[in-house]
């Protein structure tokens, strides 16, 4: 795994269930279900799997608690990876989900490098 700050991301998105992400997400990027079935779906150097938000209380989340949301993409990034390329694999993530017209913000260390401060900024 890289390590360092570009090792961990995760992203936020507020859609009910994880597989309905990751099923519309392999669909509009043209992804097939990975050999492997420890991960959701890969996208260049990240290993992506979709769980449910551990943090979701039982009421519904406030709609601007990004860390509330209920489902979580978390991402793995393949060994060896640079930098830059983490960087455009998460901005990808993070632009087709807005595409999909799903809330979505990254948590991780370079989320002032991505698109729209990571999400953060399209959440008022």
């Amino acid at each position: 795994m890289t390590s360092g700050p570009y090792a961990y991301v995760d992203v936020h998105v507020d859609v009910e269930d994880p597989e309905t992400a990751v099923d519309r997400l392999r669909t509009v990027l043209g992804i097939e279900v990975p050999v492997t079935v420890r991960h959701d779906l890969v996208l260049g150097p990240l290993w992506v799997t979709g769980t449910p938000n551990d943090y979701r209380t039982w009421a519904r989340a406030d709609a601007h608690d990004a860390l509330r949301w209920p489902t979580v993409l978390e991402a793995e990034v393949s060994p060896g990876t640079a930098p830059a390329e983490v960087v455009e694999a998460v901005a990808t993530l993070l632009r087709t989900l807005w595409s999909l017209g799903y809330k979505a913000v990254a948590a991780c260390d370079f989320e002032d490098e991505l698109p729209d401060a990571g999400g953060r900024s399209r959440c008022p």
